[in-house]
């Protein structure tokens, strides 16, 4: 008998009707003859609003306590969609991720998954039984509780089916797939029937947010298929999985973007490169994601990084000045980066050159242009990175485009 791992996001579980109504999508796979383990994040905005709480009592809560206090929220939601199944007639059982097995590393609120011991999940699939699983956290070596990190009921729904071999796993959120663009704010983009792993991944790390690019790593390890689905609409979404295929034309496949970034520049050093080496083993260590940038013809690099981890990173950079790694830091807010995605972007210098052609001629200032092999990136302002995430979508020739990619 196969296995079949859903996920919930919050949106989906916002209320007790909507808890009721993912419930019969899970029995619907039960009925299929499917063992069904099901992923659950916390109901709508609950986290947002356990970190207002603790923002409340403390000016600078410690990790641990933060994630013991976000762990709840899942507890909430595995307890009931378990009791919405036991009410229709089907046996299930809810587990933290600690009863889950799911061992992570230590680095407190943003941790990654290390192992996972499957044995209780299993003996409680050979009972016949649905398990349902708090996504989002695990436990240390020391026995803490651990989170990990926004996104990670995915990270968790993703590393399961990996675990259990499972047939696919199925993503369920508020869209329909995914699409070239955000579809709230760039009213032409297409959705995407399938996508392999590689320009899925270059996707999510550059901002798209339908799914965490740990998710997408879990996955292409093991080769096992994500449909990402709309809790709401019926339609096929988008299925996730493969390799992708050179298919000649633009190699451009999305324009993703993120609203809330700032920029930090370091300058007054001797060797950049070795710089670079030493910020991204940092940075790597506390399991934060930047880009990084060497400005042309000056002594600067450029950090782009989200907004919640910048009192991280400018704490982990002054320790590095201290030691006289450079001599100068710079921060500057109220930006957003938009980036155009495909596949070997450095050999197409010429999608560079048009970015910058189609922002000037829609006079959106660019403050700051990146490149790496999987994007082109600009930082605007915030007020203009709609506009300039539309008319990149429109130049780029991506809107109502059927964007069926070969996958194999």
């Amino acid at each position: 008998m196969s296995t079949i791992v859903q996920k919930f996001g919050g949106t989906s579980l916002g209320s007790t009707e909507r808890i009721k109504l993912m419930a019969k999508k899970v029995i619907l796979e039960t009925k299929k003859g499917h063992d069904v383990v099901v992923v659950v994040s916390a109901m709508g905005k609950t986290t947002d609003t356990l970190v207002q709480l603790a923002r409340e009592i403390s000016t600078k809560p410690r990790k641990r306590e933060m994630d013991m206090l976000l762990s709840t929220g899942e507890q909430v939601s595995i307890s009931l969609l378990t009791m919405a199944l036991q009410q229709e007639g089907i046996e299930a059982i809810s587990f933290t991720g600690r009863q889950a097995g799911i061992q992570t590393d230590s680095v407190l609120g943003n941790a990654h998954i290390e192992a996972i011991d499957t044995s209780r999940i299993k003996n409680e699939l050979a009972k016949g039984k649905v398990v349902v699983v708090a996504g989002f956290q695990g436990v240390t070596s020391d026995g803490d509780i651990s989170t990990l990190g926004r996104g990670g009921s995915d990270t968790t729904a993703t590393a399961l089916a990996a675990a259990l071999k499972a047939e696919r796993c199925d993503i369920y959120t508020d869209v329909q797939g995914v699409y070239t663009s955000d579809p709230r704010f760039v009213p032409r983009a297409s959705k995407i029937a399938s996508l392999s792993y590689e320009d899925m991944l270059s996707l999510a790390t550059m901002g798209a947010g339908v799914l965490h690019p740990r998710a997408i790593k879990h996955a292409r390890v093991h080769q096992v298929p994500i449909f990402i689905k709309s809790s709401f609409e019926k339609g096929k979404g988008t299925l996730v999985y493969g390799q992708s295929q050179e298919n000649g034309g633009t190699p451009v496949i999305g324009v993703t973007f993120e609203e809330n970034v700032q920029r930090v520049d370091v300058s007054g050093f001797e060797d950049g490169k070795s710089l670079r080496t030493a910020l991204l083993q940092k940075l790597a260590a506390h399991h934060i994601q930047a880009d990084i940038y060497k400005q042309p013809y000056e002594c600067t690099l450029t950090l782009l990084l989200k907004e919640q981890d910048v009192q991280e990173v400018l704490s982990i950079l002054n320790e590095m000045k201290i030691k006289r790694l450079f001599s100068h830091i710079e921060q500057k807010s109220g930006l957003s980066k938009v980036s155009v995605i495909g596949r070997n972007i450095k050999s197409h210098p010429d999608i560079k050159v048009e970015m910058c052609k189609i922002l000037l001629k829609n006079k959106i200032r660019v403050k700051m242009v990146g490149k790496s092999s999987i994007s082109v990136t600009a930082v605007v302002q915030k007020s203009q990175v709609h506009n300039a995430a539309e008319k990149l979508h429109t130049g780029f020739g991506l809107d109502y485009v059927v964007m069926e990619q070969a996958v194999l």
